[in-house]
């Protein structure tokens, strides 16, 4: 959204705020849910969230010192690596932050930021201060006000770490290693590569009384190039998206009568930097420190600073707008809510953890509503220094411009019913982005149409770099070196087959033949546009293209076994293939089902772009698919299995057997026999532990879709508790991620609404799977643009409000709890060890 739009959506929000008290007592119990400390932190491990538009900040006390990295959407470096804009510290003279008597940093949901506050005291001479730390979204810009009792001096410094270029280098045999203790997994792509990995040097230096610091990138970074190179690819070069390109993104540090003061260098944590610093020019119980950011893809620098020149005077001329920017977040949160206990005094109850921590985390994803890049599942835009690691602030697990979609989609799926659908265009994007890459590298490694997405795809839409493998090298384990490449369609190919590998294919076992995610998020953008009613036009080609790709792909795979498109009984045969992450399988539920998903939602879709021919091979396509859902026999239980023709126990961790209950909406309460064989599926599947929160797991999910509400509160008050290793309550972490872990508090959030609001067709389910005793308000959006309000107490509705009210009709109140499974009890099956599924 360009400053402009964000201005408009500024003053239709305000109005809005303005014009609507119905719900002004819901966003004011938000107040409970603010994050207080009474004391400084020791690291920033201890630091909190504050931010907005496309901006993530961590601020924290250390020292009698203001700390304070700043991140900005999109801001990836040649190697992909999603880097810091760089850290800001702030000291006052006098210091009351020195002694910190009495302290409080907390966070304002509300309003959207954070205050410190400390000093007044030990006498009456004492120095009392109040820093106010929040985003202007309509300008892009930081700000950090100060009042202070007694006028004080400040002195504020850039710190960056980026002051020289750095190579990135691995020891022989580094890949054998756990890849968490490698430098590069910040641009994961390039692990093991046997070339030069250069992280290149920022620019920074004073400009006038302000401090200009950014980096940029060359016009022929290493990613996305040496990938293209790396898969043949180079003739498309032309044609594919390139957003690293001249890339550039910085910012500008000033303040209202400040000064050039020292510059110098230090140490914090792993790292040594260098700084610049401003002061002010005289003492004053009023300073407005400020941080204008900029992100380009410009040819020349002179006109990237000519338009961060441009904000840095609308900045200065406005000093921000702080009541616009709090009447956003006001009607942010007038949008939707979750309050549960509303009354509850005991703010040490897990399930009153359970809504607080909610309510934080959909702030933590709101503070990148307007971002170019999707919020990312290994730590968004907060991500502090690698605490257990020696390296740089910017490092982090699983990369930066290349986007782990079964992570990413929990990110997402809870903004639908959360209201705060436009944030989820960013992710949509991503694949908008990817297509033509896609799509011609289906056609010159296949021969045939459609389109081909990565696990782990970037804005360029080809295939990862680190999973195509590099030649054999020093770096190189065997499961990392590309291994002789045979013709697609090879009959020695089984899935991932090792030391062989197809033409066009990864060499993964994790991903090689992991599809799933591109029907996922063309199915999300459907659900989107059924939710929202917003036009989708933009995204219709990708949605087509990602479908049509299993027709043709695997019609042509089974024409060269045995000369026949389709298999004896005239279906399409989905062969080698992968159930999420377990390979070695044919007809994989979660790909039938993501292909059923979006074949209906494409027939039933009003739009230009489908045309009658379309809908009639759309249903010729449905034709073709085997029929759902798949079941197995175990102990006279019929349950559902990961795919067509599976019949024993060996885990599949991402238990594709239930995603035709969530995310594909296949299996729904109105079909009692395959709601049925659902609820037998989690009642008696030995191949899973029902007691795994923690990461991108999804058994809070799967608990409520299939009605077991005590199940569901267990696992969702443990998702949703409190972290561990960060201060923070929503930084959570990490698992099999990075702090703080996004995609764990994201399943989180949607194991929560899928308690609450269940919707499938035109059908509102309310309270589907919510234990009688819990207490709860909330405001959740449904298809066709509907809201629904409730109120529920001691077991009954008090409130419950549709808009519009020709919805009502819709609406189905009857709960369909399923009977309680003690989970202490469940019946388990050692996942650790994964065994392939063998055909």
């Amino acid at each position: 959204m360009s400053n402009l739009m964000a201005r408009i959506y500024y003053i239709l929000m305000s109005a809005l705020c303005a014009a609507s008290t119905q719900n002004a007592a819901a966003v004011s119990e938000l107040d409970q849910y603010n994050v207080s400390w009474d004391s400084p932190s020791e690291s920033a491990m201890g630091s909190m969230p504050f931010g907005g538009g496309d901006i993530g900040c961590n601020v924290w006390v250390e020292k009698g010192e203001v700390l304070l990295y700043a991140q900005k959407s999109g801001s990836f470096n040649e190697l992909g690596e999603y880097v810091k804009l760089g850290r800001f510290r702030l000291r006052f003279d006098p210091n009351p932050f020195e002694n910190s008597t009495p302290f409080s940093q907390t966070l304002n949901l509300r309003d959207g930021y954070v205050t410190l506050k400390t000093g007044g005291a030990e006498s009456a001479d004492d120095v009392e201060l109040r820093l106010k730390c929040w985003v202007d979204i309509s300008t892009r810009s930081i700000h950090l006000e100060a009042q202070s009792s007694e006028p004080v001096d400040f002195q504020v410094r850039y710190e960056t770490w980026r002051d020289e270029d750095k190579l990135l280098e691995e020891p022989a045999g580094a890949a054998h290693n756990n890849m968490g203790n490698m430098s590069r997994f910040g641009s994961y792509s390039f692990i093991a590569y046997p070339g030069e990995v250069k992280k290149l040097k920022d620019t920074f230096r004073y400009d006038g009384n302000s401090i200009l610091f950014y980096h940029r990138n060359p016009s022929n970074p290493m990613s996305p190039n040496v990938g293209v190179e790396q898969q043949g690819l180079s003739e498309f070069r032309d044609q594919l998206y390139d957003g690293n390109k001249n890339l550039t993104f910085g910012g500008k540090l000033f303040a209202e009568s400040a000064v050039i003061a020292e510059s110098g260098e230090g140490h914090y944590f792993n790292t040594d930097f260098k700084y610049l610093s401003l002061r002010s020019e005289k003492p004053s119980t009023a300073h407005h420190i400020m941080i204008a950011t900029h992100r380009a893809q410009e040819d020349n620098v002179s006109d990237w600073k000519a338009s961060l020149d441009a904000t840095c005077s609308a900045i200065e001329t406005s000093a921000g707008d702080f009541e616009g920017n709090a009447q956003w977040w006001n009607a942010f949160w007038d949008r939707s809510w979750i309050i549960v206990q509303p009354n509850e005094t005991d703010t040490k109850s897990p399930v009153w953890k359970m809504g607080r921590n909610y309510q934080l985390s959909r702030y933590l994803f709101g503070c990148n509503f307007y971002g170019d890049s999707p919020t990312k599942f290994n730590g968004g835009s907060f991500t502090v220094d690698p605490f257990s690691k020696a390296f740089d602030p910017d490092w982090r697990c699983w990369g930066g411009d290349f986007h782990t979609a079964q992570n990413q989609r929990l990110i997402h799926w809870p903004m639908l019913k959360a209201g705060d659908a436009e944030a989820m265009l960013p992710q949509f994007n991503l694949y908008e982005r990817g297509l033509p890459g896609a799509t011609l590298r289906v056609q010159k490694y296949f021969g045939h149409e459609g389109a081909l997405y990565s696990e782990n795809t970037d804005a360029t839409g080809l295939a990862f770099p680190l999973a195509w493998c590099w030649p054999a090298n020093e770096h190189s384990s065997e499961k990392r070196t590309r291994p002789t490449e045979v013709p697609f369609g090879d009959p020695r190919i089984k899935g991932y087959t090792k030391g062989l590998v197809e033409r066009g294919m990864m060499y993964n076992s994790s991903v090689a033949y992991h599809f799933t995610s591109q029907l996922e998020h063309a199915y999300m953008i459907l659900e989107y546009h059924r939710f929202s009613g917003e036009k989708i036009e933009k995204y219709i080609s990708f949605i087509k293209q990602s479908v049509i790709f299993f027709d043709q792909h695997y019609q042509k795979r089974q024409m060269l076994r045995n000369g026949k498109p389709l298999d004896e009984n005239g279906k399409l045969y989905i062969y080698p293939a992968m159930a999420c992450e377990t390979g070695n399988m044919a007809n994989p539920a979660d790909i039938v089902a993501g292909l059923e998903a979006c074949l209906e939602g494409l027939i039933a879709l009003e739009s230009p772009s489908v045309s009658a021919e379309d809908r009639s091979y759309y249903r010729g396509f449905l034709d073709r698919l085997p029929s759902t859902p798949f079941v197995r026999e175990h102990e006279g239980h019929e349950m559902l299995a990961p795919a067509e023709g599976v019949n024993r126990t060996q885990p599949v961790k991402e238990l594709p057997q239930f995603y035709p209950l969530f995310p594909f909406n296949r299996i729904t309460p109105s079909n009692d026999s395959e709601m049925s064989i659902a609820r037998e599926t989690w009642r008696y599947d030995t191949s899973f532990h029902r007691d795994k929160i923690y990461g991108w797991q999804q058994l809070n999910i799967f608990a409520a879709r299939t009605g077991f509400a005590e199940d569901a509160l267990d696992l969702n008050v443990k998702k949703l508790a409190d972290a561990k290793k960060m201060r923070f309550p929503a930084f959570v972490g990490p698992a099999y991620d990075w702090l703080p872990d996004h995609n764990w508090i994201g399943a989180g959030m949607i194991g929560v609404q899928e308690m609450l609001l269940q919707t499938f067709g035109d059908k509102i389910y309310v309270l589907p799977a919510w234990p009688k005793d819990v207490d709860v308000d909330f405001k959740l959006h449904a298809p066709k643009q509907t809201v629904i309000e409730v109120s529920y107490r001691d077991g009954k509705i008090q409130k419950l409000i549709v808009t519009p009210t020709a919805r009502k009709q819709d609406v189905v109140l009857e709960p369909f709890h399923a009977e309680h499974l003690q989970l202490g009890t469940s019946p388990v099956l050692n996942v650790q060890n994964r065994i392939p599924y063998d055909q």
